[in-house]
């Protein structure tokens, strides 16, 4: 309902904040990354949004909450499978007794099939240049950007590759109750060959 307190869990630069907080919602955003967390205080102009900074496996500020919510894949980012479990175990701890957890990510089985190992593309006089590739437990991604004057600077992403039976399982361990399962942005039911794994879900 409007009014409602959402937590979003790894907030990067806030614009899901912004959006939530824009439909009315009280929004705190979390992040690690003070560089991410200095951006959105920067861009997101409401009074109902507030950002604090926080690691995903401690516990959140200001809980409880009506809703978390962790989109694009914002989740498997610790070697450790227990490391990554007590991310959904601080959720659990955070929401009310109902409340939602929005979970959104990627599709470990169709992204084996349809990875793409490198693009580039130009943004902004910036050479962008992706490269990902897979092991047996990660996909990892190197980017590269490059400004106009040729000075380069390189990071690296890497997200665990968890299925969806991994999730339902560790969901029903952390003591959230999946209501729903969609595919896509748009609302598909998941499949095998779906993009996305989106999950709603709620608090024992």
């Amino acid at each position: 309902e409007q009014g409602a307190r959402i937590l979003d869990l790894c907030c990067g630069s806030g614009r899901h904040t912004q959006a939530l907080a824009e439909r009315g919602f009280s929004v705190t955003g979390i992040d690690l990354s003070t560089t991410l967390l200095n951006m959105a205080r920067e861009e997101v102009d409401s009074v109902n949004a507030d950002f604090r900074q926080c690691d995903m496996r401690e516990p959140y500020p200001e809980a409880p909450y009506d809703c978390v919510a962790n989109f694009f894949t914002s989740f498997g980012y610790f070697d450790s499978d227990h490391d990554n479990f007590s991310v959904l175990e601080r959720v659990r701890e955070a929401l009310t007794p109902g409340g939602y957890f929005f979970f959104d990510y990627l599709n470990a089985h169709h992204l084996r099939k349809a990875l793409v190992p490198h693009d580039k593309k130009e943004i902004d006089n910036l050479l962008v240049v992706q490269k990902r590739e897979l092991d047996d437990r990660f996909v990892n991604k190197t980017i590269s950007i490059t400004d106009a004057h040729g000075r380069s600077h390189a990071f690296t992403e890497r997200v665990r590759l968890y299925e969806r039976e991994d999730f339902e399982r560790m969901f029903a361990r952390a003591g959230l109750v999946i209501d729903h399962l969609f595919g896509t942005y748009t609302g598909e039911p998941f499949a095998m060959s779906s993009p996305r794994l989106i999950i709603v879900a709620r608090a024992q």
